[in-house]
């Protein structure tokens, strides 16, 4: 009887030994004091980092033209006009060299960009433009070209009007709607009227490479029944300095 209770007792006594053993042998944080002391309550420093990366920026969008030199338009009877005043009216016209308007990240383009080499970044900084043509004036002041030079001859002076105003349109651009442009047909100067505006790409049409090439074309008529002080000698007309600007943004004045 005595035999079996002291058995009894070894029992727990070895489950007890072994828990102690596995909770001295695993620490879950930090560094296990080496003295068997328990561990403080201080934070450990585990790992640290410096987060960076490096990643290119596209440019930013804008919008580029580009036209030809300045210096004189010369206009010439239109096909089929006369081509000698005699008291009837002489339609003239003249086109001028190409021009490019187009957004991207660099001037001096004469083709589309790639759509991904520029961008605006958020819609809020999009921006659309416009193609505006500004007289100094209307008139056509007459020369005749005597032997002794140019000498005014005001009898054959004329004004774009209303009825015989200079028209600006655009010749190429009816191909750019898919681009975003909208070009004005009626577009002209005359009196009352010393801006133009040829054509507008809207905010709402602007992508990152809109593009567009083009050339302007001007009118205007010789009016007819005027009644020149000289004969047999060539008449300069010389009219008003159209300046042209890409107005950005686009909203009218």
């Amino acid at each position: 009887m005595n035999k079996k209770f002291f058995v009894g007792i070894v029992a727990p006594i070895s489950i007890v030994g072994l828990t102690l053993s596995l909770g001295l042998g695993s620490t879950a944080f930090g560094t296990p004091p080496s003295n068997g002391e328990r561990q403080t309550q201080d934070d450990t420093t585990i790992q640290v980092l410096n987060v960076t990366t490096d990643i290119p920026v596209a440019p930013w969008c804008g919008w580029y033209v580009s036209g030809g030199p300045d210096g004189d338009l010369s206009l010439v009877p239109d096909e089929g006009a006369p081509t000698q005043y005699t008291g009837d009216e002489i339609a003239l016209t003249a086109t001028a060299t190409q021009n490019t308007a187009y957004v991207g990240s660099e001037g001096g383009l004469s083709s589309q960009g790639a759509p991904t080499d520029c961008s605006w970044f958020t819609t809020g900084n999009k921006y659309g433009a416009r193609y505006d043509v500004v007289a100094d004036g209307t008139a056509f002041t007459a020369q005749a070209n005597l032997i002794a030079g140019l000498t005014s001859d005001t009898g054959m002076d004329f004004q774009a009007t209303l009825g015989n105003p200079l028209t600006v349109t655009n010749v190429g651009i009816e191909g750019c709607a898919a681009e975003g442009f909208t070009t004005n047909p009626t577009a002209e100067l005359s009196s009352g009227n010393l801006t133009t505006t040829p054509w507008t790409v809207s905010t709402g049409d602007v992508t990152n490479n809109n593009f567009c090439q083009w050339s302007a074309k001007y009118q205007i008529k010789i009016p007819a029944n005027m009644s020149p002080q000289y004969g047999n000698v060539t008449y300069r007309w010389t009219g008003p300095t159209l300046t042209h600007t890409l107005v950005i943004p686009e909203t009218q004045p």
